[in-house]
């Protein structure tokens, strides 16, 4: 039998709790779609992408907001749902879906994490055509999002990322500088969810992912996510954005093309780095 690495482990369990998930949505009728590298993945390799440690989803607005109040009776152990509206633990904007039996370790933050394994679900947003107001809402979401993250640098800001030169000077400001302890958090994030859900996404011919790695490039058309579609995934099939090659390309260009080893990108989790222990 064929001895899985532990990257492979904790991909196995990341599938599990992403069913998890979807079931929840089925039952619901609530729409969701594969995002970001999980969706390349299912089409450029029918499942996970060889070095991928992570999984995510994306959800409209209304859809995530009504799984976000569902899910505290619907997940049973060993799943749980962390999101800064109910959990004055968590330290992030979009919402986490861990499996508490299964512990990580990574190294990527000024103090390292230990966590639970996870999946992420990204709300999605809208965004006016007119560009004046497109400007003014997107410098508005950038203030917003940049004072969230100052509030919990420690804890969420890769400060190992490849970054343009405004942010490396934002970066070392943070780290140099007590501003952190200075800002509440909570005050920070809620002012951030305010505004994000300030233009009703029914109004919107596009659907945004803020919190996306992607930043502005992540504003597609409706059209193309469409109703969703099944693509296979590993021994599953899950939903994605009905015109992949459109949204694919969005994001990556050439996505059918591998990156240099280089440049595949992780969270701080990998065979060398990662450790992983699981409950019995």
């Amino acid at each position: 039998m064929e001895t899985k690495t532990k990257l492979q482990q904790l991909q196995a369990v990341e599938l599990n709790i992403f069913k998890e998930v979807v079931r929840i949505c089925d039952k619901y009728r609530l729409t969701y779609f594969m995002s970001a590298g999980t969706f390349l993945g299912a089409v450029r390799h029918h499942g996970f992408i060889p070095w991928d440690d992570d999984m995510d989803m994306r959800m409209p607005r209304p859809d995530y907001e009504k799984l976000l109040a569902v899910f505290p009776h619907e997940l049973q152990a060993p799943y749980v749902a962390r999101h800064f509206q109910f959990d004055q633990n968590v330290h992030r904007y979009f919402c986490r879906v861990e499996n508490t039996r299964v512990h990580l370790h990574r190294n990527h933050t000024v103090n390292g994490q230990d966590s639970n394994a996870w999946i992420d679900i990204f709300p999605l947003d809208g965004m006016p055509e007119n560009r004046v107001h497109f400007f003014f809402r997107k410098v508005r979401l950038l203030y917003r999002k940049m004072w969230m993250q100052l509030s919990v640098f420690d804890e969420i800001v890769d400060v190992k990322k490849k970054r343009v030169w405004y942010e490396r000077i934002i970066v070392f400001l943070a780290m140099h500088t007590p501003i952190q302890r200075l800002l509440s958090w909570e005050s920070m994030w809620k002012k951030l969810d305010k505004a994000l859900k300030a233009y009703p996404l029914e109004k919107s011919k596009y659907y945004m992912n803020f919190m996306s790695a992607y930043k502005f490039r992540d504003i597609i058309p409706k059209t193309v996510y469409g109703k969703g579609a099944e693509y296979p995934f590993e021994d599953a099939l899950f939903a994605g954005p009905e015109d992949y090659d459109a949204f694919l390309k969005t994001l990556y260009g050439d996505y059918m093309k591998l990156p240099p080893e280089g440049k595949r990108r992780k969270h701080g989790l990998d065979d060398e780095s990662i450790s992983i222990a699981i409950d019995e």
